[in-house]
């Protein structure tokens, strides 16, 4: 492997390395602007140039390959490169360049919602100069709508071309160019026609600079009040990673983290801005009885109580007589636990169902390979993993006198078959975060959370298992939905039903449940595990 040397420091590589991110991923600053790791070399912003000893003059670090010399061709008969990234000329390039970057660029930093997390900001303060020599009239050209998710401040491009190359080759559609050439050069949309794809948002994502900024997130709030959290999207069942930002417990803010076995760099717009789905909805306070028309708010014990005067105080707790229908938008663990029940009450398989059903469609492929799927459920795979069954929907010949429905969602899905099915119990009990349609049908309301409330794990459709982390409160009041469903069992007198976290519950379904064997909150981290190869794993060292 070879074998350089960084600032006086060694480090050995892969063959084939590219320097910059070898020096990045080593905790080396190398100022770069054009440079993306999910994006071709363009090497035109040259912020990056370092000294490499034995080439002619600086060179870009972003457009050199690693390689190994011939033992003769070694420097100081060891190293097959030398390299100095911090030498008076390198110093001197950086500040050159970026007097010619900031020549136009306007001092909007309070204005700008890059400021705060803006490298031309952030270089400028280390390797820039206080003042600028510039004295002609500088050049303006007016803010402008690109798209419905995108604005663009020309004043502040710096032509680095990422958002270009994004759309050329991510998206594959090249809707974005440079308009014009020299002082003149701009980027704009081709042939008038708007930056409209579902990965749009990311350009204003990989901008460097604040030139690109998202329109859900504009002129929110600043970026050093946002508290940011991990977790992953649940508007389709790719399950794309995300960094949530969020302030005075509202979400201000998704953008996509990088996960090579998921979504790499990327996410879809739907995703980006899913979270608006619950704004506008009234979010239920406590659980509710129907009383009548309508419903009576009472407390947890009084609902709880109520439950099983209905159904055990009463003898009828019958296995034929009872229906647990899971919800492939709530988590491994709150299916889980439905299952647990549903075991606790021996109810037979065919009085264990899964809502909504399938949903299809063809998949949106991108040419990068990233991919938006046809299901807009989380958590299908895993909700038919944790209830023990192959597919998905309501039997319409549901017989039983007292179903249980998750509806875990925001998502109105009621159809007319539903909706007869649903009536044909004689006692149902709906678990949902506001009065949806099917709760609106049932005889107990028990309040849930909304997607960006849960805590557990999902499961998503190539396998792989995901960390889902609340980034916002519940409303008070309002419990997480695996605790409800753990009460739930509870008031049924099911045992072993109380835990004291969801981890808890995940790290039993590493025990219980066969396919997910050692999947434990830890195996799972914060990239996720793949059950694919955790089985295969199992099987090679098998006897």
């Amino acid at each position: 492997m070879p074998l350089i040397k960084i600032n006086d420091r060694e480090y050995e590589v892969k063959p084939g390395a590219q320097l910059l991110q070898t020096a990045l991923d080593n905790g080396i600053e190398v100022p770069h602007y054009c440079y993306h790791p999910g994006l071709s070399i363009a090497g035109n912003c040259r912020m990056c140039c370092v000294e490499i000893e034995g080439m002619p003059g600086l060179q870009i670090s972003c457009n050199v390959t690693i390689g190994e010399l011939p033992e003769e061709r070694k420097i100081d008969g060891k190293y097959d490169m030398v390299i100095n990234t911090e030498s008076e000329e390198v110093k001197d390039s950086r500040s050159r360049v970026l007097e010619l970057l900031l020549l136009n660029h306007p001092i909007d930093c309070p204005v700008c919602d890059q400021a705060g997390e803006c490298l031309l900001q952030d270089y400028s303060f280390e390797h820039g100069s206080a003042h600028s020599r510039f004295t002609e009239e500088k050049r303006v050209n007016p803010k402008k709508q690109l798209g419905p998710e995108v604005w663009i401040y020309p004043n502040r491009c710096i032509l680095c071309s990422r958002c270009v190359r994004f759309c050329e080759e991510i998206v594959g559609d090249p809707q974005l160019m440079v308009r014009n050439r020299g002082y003149s050069s701009i980027i704009d949309v081709r042939d008038n026609q708007p930056l409209d794809n579902k990965l749009s948002g990311n350009t204003a994502d990989i901008c460097p600079v604040g030139s690109l900024v998202s329109n859900d997130f504009l002129h929110k709030t600043r970026v050093w009040n946002l508290v940011e959290e991990d977790t992953i999207c649940m508007d389709c069942s790719v399950g794309c990673n995300l960094i949530v930002g969020v302030s005075k417990e509202k979400i201000q803010r998704i953008k996509p983290r990088l996960n090579k076995e998921v979504n790499d760099y990327w996410m879809c717009d739907d995703g980006r801005i899913g979270y608006h789905a619950a704004d506008e909805l009234e979010r239920l306070q406590s659980p509710l009885i129907k009383e009548g028309d309508g419903f009576r708010p009472v407390s947890w014990t009084e609902v709880f109580d109520f439950i099983a005067d209905k159904t055990v105080a009463n003898g009828k707790l019958s296995p034929d007589k009872i229906e647990i229908i899971g919800s492939a938008y709530g988590t491994n663990e709150e299916n889980y636990l439905l299952k647990k029940i549903a075991d606790g009450l021996s109810l037979p398989e065919g009085n264990r169902s899964l809502y909504p059903g399938e949903m299809e469609g063809d998949a949106i492929i991108f040419k990068s390979g990233f991919r938006i799927s046809p299901d807009k459920t989380p958590n299908r795979r895993g909700a038919l993993d944790m209830l023990g069954l192959k597919n998905s929907g309501l039997a319409d010949s549901l017989a039983a006198k007292i179903v249980y429905l998750l509806q875990g969602g925001v998502h109105d899905l009621m159809t007319e078959s539903v909706n007869e099915i649903l009536k044909k119990s004689e006692f149902l009990i709906v678990q949902s975060a506001y009065l949806s349609d099917e709760a609106k049908l049932a005889d107990v309301v028990l309040p849930g959370t909304f997607h960006y409330e849960k805590n557990g794990t999902m499961t998503n459709d190539r396998n792989r298992v995901q960390r889902v982390r609340g980034v916002v409160q519940t409303p008070i009041g309002v419990k997480e939905d695996w605790e409800v469903i753990a009460e739930f069992g509870g008031a049924l007198g099911i045992k072993n039903m109380s835990y004291e976290s969801v981890d808890d519950i995940t790290d039993e379904i590493a025990v219980r449940v066969n396919e997910y064997e050692g999947i434990t909150v830890e195996k799972v981290g914060s990239l996720g595990s793949d059950l694919n190869r955790e089985k295969e794993s199992v099987q090679e060292i098998a006897p």
